[in-house]
């Protein structure tokens, strides 16, 4: 039996010339691949930040709504930020009167441990454990700004939160102002 010229299959010749287009497009495809990921990270970053800055402002005018005192204090830390102390009702307890059990939160800025500054929400006399920013795989972030300013005769605290993308360097600001009907002055 003998082989035709045409049927042997692929020969060197064909491969030398196919090699060099087949290394294009694996380079193409991982330099495509390397570069979608990097959008998607950023992207995602970005997302991270804003929802955890939105988190925090909903933390803090959920539990300023049903404060009946608030003690404005200066953050321990080297940037622009204060801690916010409210006394709250206990939802959990069932005391027939509002004032009866009222239970201390705290929203401060810290740092642990060098790492970068962020919310802590803290209940009673508990250390800072878990923050409500920062920490997340996806893309730390760091608190910038956090200040406060209450009116007490409008009953309106008002918040300026600003924090920054470890990852795309990407700031928020957000502002906004907390009408406090249970709030009696101390």
């Amino acid at each position: 039996m003998k082989i035709k010229l045409n049927e042997r299959g692929f020969i060197l010749a064909e491969f030398l010339i196919a090699l060099p287009l087949l290394i294009l497009l694996l380079y193409a495809l991982v330099t495509l691949i390397i570069q979608t990921s990097k959008i998607a990270r950023e992207q995602v970053a970005d997302y991270v930040l804003e929802t955890e800055a939105q988190e925090v402002l909903d933390r803090i005018t959920a539990d300023a709504r049903t404060a009946y005192s608030v003690k404005i204090e200066p953050a321990t830390s080297l940037i622009d930020a204060e801690n916010l102390i409210l006394k709250c009702h206990n939802k959990s307890d069932k005391s027939t009167t509002l004032t009866d059990n009222l239970e201390k939160r705290v929203y401060a800025v810290y740092s642990a441990n060098g790492k970068p500054f962020h919310v802590y929400e803290v209940r009673q006399n508990e250390i800072f454990r878990n923050p409500i920013t920062g920490g997340n795989s996806y893309g730390d972030t760091i608190v910038r700004q956090l200040k406060y300013y209450f009116v007490p005769e409008k009953k309106v605290l008002h918040i300026t939160l600003e924090m920054e993308s470890d990852v795309t360097k990407q700031k928020v600001k957000f502002t906004t102002a907390v009408y406090m009907p249970g709030y009696q002055s101390e």
